[in-house]
């Protein structure tokens, strides 16, 4: 595999010149689209649909959902949801996650699959019931 050295080119007058290779750009291409069960989730145009209908969130549940999904099967701390969902300003109470947990929960249906997980926080379950 190149390391960041190897990706650059030396031209005959000793300057530096980068050269994308199309291994690397294909390698960090972001995921834009997410199908569980009934979901599609279309990550790039920010809209979720249930069963084939659109289902309407929130900027914030939205976000927090999206956070889930890039972070799924992986516990997150309610401080580690704040962060992404709502960015490093927000001042508030840590429970407001539980409150749009629910939320998210219950306009998808996602009620065991996105779990609590006890004096941690919470995780998106994509791998099965646990």
């Amino acid at each position: 595999m190149a390391n960041a050295i190897a990706l650059q080119e030396f031209t005959s007058g000793g300057e530096h010149k980068p050269r994308a290779y199309p291994l690397l750009r294909r390698a960090s291409r972001k995921v834009t689209d997410f199908r569980f069960k009934d979901l599609h989730i279309d990550l790039r145009a920010h809209r979720v649909w249930r069963n084939e209908e659109e289902v309407v969130l929130t900027p914030r549940e939205y976000a927090l959902l999206e956070t889930l999904v890039r972070n799924r099967n992986i516990a997150l701390t309610r401080s580690q949801l704040l962060t992404n969902a709502w960015g490093y300003d927000y001042i508030g109470e840590s429970r407001t996650v539980d409150v749009h947990i629910n939320r998210v929960r219950r306009k998808l249906g996602l009620q065991h699959e996105i779990q609590t997980v006890f004096k941690v926080g919470y995780r998106l379950n994509t791998l099965g019931t646990l």
